[in-house]
């Protein structure tokens, strides 16, 4: 694939990716960079109001939710015997901080679900059609939240368990994944997309998702990238696990 991403491989079509979470926030500027670079993009959504809404944007949207395993198989019918060249495991949930005693057990589950096992039974589903391409990527966007390093500076009180939880369950995945498709020639890899201004984005969060998200189309497509770190910044750089 060219770092532009644009020119259609001799007789099969655009390169094709799939993005999660992809009905605002990083995940739809994510979509409209690689839509502009020439790919067939299809974009995982939670309703069919977000599908009509960028489906007139000549992105392919599929209606479901990453934890439910049905999802996987639908996209690995719509793809059919072609390639996927880009997963990038992009829905999440947020849970908002609270103490051991306040804490609910189930928000822990629906963030583990939501960043680990969804993702994890997305690329199990897509695992042949990402081999049939040259150069897969398979992309987790993670967050500084999964760190353990930077977790171990916090002080006392409240914690953010249930997304912190999902995060570094999402980042041990990936790097399990990264260990194994090595061998397939599939390049996998975590980011912190830096503080997001989004819906989801924290309270100190200043950086613009359309930025991030251009910056990240660009690293994962430059060719002078032949691996990347298992778990980085958007720039590319390694982040403290």
């Amino acid at each position: 694939m060219s770092p532009a991403g644009a020119e259609e491989r001799a007789g099969e079509g655009p390169p094709t990716a799939v993005v999660t979470g992809a009905a605002r926030g990083l995940g739809l500027h994510l979509a409209g960079h690689l839509t502009g670079r020439g790919f067939d993009v299809l974009c995982v959504v939670r309703s069919s109001a977000d599908a009509a809404r960028i489906g007139a944007v000549t992105m392919r949207p599929v209606v479901g939710d990453v934890r439910d395993p049905a999802l996987g198989r639908r996209l690995a019918a719509l793809v059919g015997d072609g390639a996927v060249d880009l997963l990038v495991h992009n829905a999440g949930v947020g849970h908002p901080p609270h103490t051991l005693r306040e804490l609910p057990p189930d928000d822990v589950l629906e963030s583990v679900s939501t960043h680990c096992l969804g993702p994890l039974r997305l690329t199990q589903a897509l695992l042949p059609a990402l081999c049939r391409s040259s150069r897969a990527t398979v992309l987790h966007v993670s967050s500084r939240w999964g760190s353990f390093a930077a977790a171990a500076e916090d002080g006392p009180g409240a914690r953010h368990y249930a997304y912190r939880i999902g995060k570094a369950a999402q980042n041990m995945m990936s790097l399990c994944l990264r260990q194994e498709l090595a061998g397939h020639g599939i390049r996998v890899a975590a980011v912190h997309p830096g503080a997001l201004r989004t819906a989801m984005g924290a309270a100190d969060a200043t950086e613009d998702p359309a930025t991030a998200a251009l910056e990240l189309v660009r690293l994962v497509l430059a060719e002078h990238r032949e691996d990347l770190p298992p778990f980085m910044s958007r720039a590319g750089d390694p982040h403290p696990w």
